[in-house]
């Protein structure tokens, strides 16, 4: 597996870990022994690339460990935390179950408060500390980090422990919340869903550099979160909303720059020229008299 296909292995990853999860006839243990085995073969995998096939620059390393890798160990991280607490969740009452779902919160939080500095990073979309958090080998002068577990020093970073062990207890939040608006619900027995309210898909098919000039706009111009959405979560967004991988951002970006016989936003600029040509054909409609409109003169 080489390091330009780690996105559809994991893409695989993901399917298997959750086929498994779904499957009832197993037990829990069953389960969370399988998929714990399938993450660990694709690691597996996974480091034998890396440490055979050496990274071109420091940028691409700490993309690697900041996004891809961070990605893989939070699922696992994920899922371990998420057997733990089906395994420790009460049977009984709804108020037991909503009590326990509330400790579990308030330690998920707990958690995020003392990582604070490396969380309001990882949320900010920062850069600044990427050379300390995401290359192997880098020192960090902080007692905080002592109390990670030992990393793999050929194949892991603290920064992409951190991230990923943030990505994962946001995860876990969102579960336990669902969790909980479920215990609220009353039983209503069975509901017609609306032929309107099923969800459409479409497939881009436009050029894939079109979505980086729009991402890159969306970003400049806040567009996201009141203008706190980093650049990298707007792509991530694109990629899993439109289904496609859009590569590294700045190496495509360049590729924009560089532009000579189109123009560097021949997308926005094309969007622009369709839109004004839409609002005068519908402009110049309004001004016709209303007898041309009925009899289609």
């Amino acid at each position: 597996m080489r390091k330009n296909n780690f996105k559809q292995g994991f893409r695989d990853l993901q399917l298997g870990v959750k086929l498994m999860a779904g499957r009832n006839e197993l037990s829990m243990v069953e389960k969370f022994n399988s998929i714990m085995e399938q993450i660990a073969e694709f690691f597996n995998r996974a480091r034998v690339q890396v440490l055979s096939v050496p990274f071109d620059d420091d940028l691409e390393e700490i993309y690697f460990f900041k996004f891809e890798k961070a990605e893989w160990t939070a699922l696992k991280i994920y899922y371990a935390g998420l057997f733990g607490l089906l395994n420790r969740k009460p049977s009984g009452h709804r108020k037991s179950i909503r009590k326990f779902y509330l400790a579990e919160l308030a330690h998920i939080s707990s958690l995020l408060k003392r990582y604070r500095l490396y969380y309001e990073y990882y949320r900010s979309g920062a850069t600044d500390m990427d050379d300390i958090l995401f290359l192997r080998g880098a020192v960090i002068a902080s007692p905080v980090l002592l109390e990670l577990p030992e990393i793999d020093p050929d194949f892991s970073t603290c920064g992409e422990y951190l991230f990923a062990l943030f990505s994962a207890y946001e995860s876990l939040q969102e579960y336990i919340l669902e969790e909980m608006k479920g215990l609220e619900k009353v039983d209503l027995g069975s509901t017609v869903i609306p032929s309107g309210s099923v969800k459409k898909y479409f497939e881009y098919t436009g050029d894939l550099i079109n979505m980086v000039e729009l991402g890159y706009g969306l970003w400049l111009g806040k567009q996201f979160n009141n203008g706190k959405a980093s650049l990298v979560e707007i792509f991530r967004w694109l990629e899993e909303t439109l289904g496609v991988e859009l590569g590294v951002p700045s190496n495509r970006f360049r590729e924009i720059k560089r532009r000579k016989r189109l123009s560097r936003t021949h997308f926005m600029d094309l969007c622009r020229t369709e839109l004004l040509n839409y609002m005068d054909h519908e402009n110049s409609l309004e001004a016709r008299p209303e007898s041309d409109l009925v009899s289609g003169d």
